[in-house]
């Protein structure tokens, strides 16, 4: 029985990390050219408008793409895309924090990680001093 559990956990810590990168890089690589072009052909919008949102997607490239794609996108497909991966990103994070706190296993690996990485930056960080 413990074995099928594990695998269960093990089948959901997959389909997780596989949802969590699809949906980093839509949000990443996908959405944000989606959105300069949305906002580019968008007929409604003026040419002092269009302006002020490419400026502000471009400088502000991973959050503006957010809001722009939920709430001032022309088109519906971008809306709805965004509004799909808002959906996903919460639910990660609901997910993420319900095992977080009910699982002691989980909690450990993920604490040993963080101090994994932790190490890691400070060996390499200190690797090109020389005294």
């Amino acid at each position: 029985m413990m074995a099928h559990v594990d695998s269960v956990a093990a089948l959901a810590i997959s389909a997780f990390m596989l949802v969590g990168f699809a949906l980093m890089l839509f949000m990443l690589l996908v959405q944000p050219i989606w959105c300069l072009i949305d906002c580019a052909v968008d007929r409604r919008r003026s040419g002092g408008g269009k302006a002020v949102w490419i400026i502000v997607l471009v400088v502000l490239y991973g959050i503006a793409n957010w809001f722009y794609g939920a709430f001032a996108a022309g088109g519906r497909w971008l809306r709805r895309m965004t509004w799909l991966a808002w959906i996903f990103a919460i639910l990660l994070v609901l997910v993420f924090l319900a095992m977080y706190n009910m699982r002691e296993d989980f909690r450990r690996g993920i604490d040993q990680e963080w101090q994994r990485g932790r190490d890691l930056v400070v060996m390499t960080s200190g690797a090109g001093i020389r005294t």
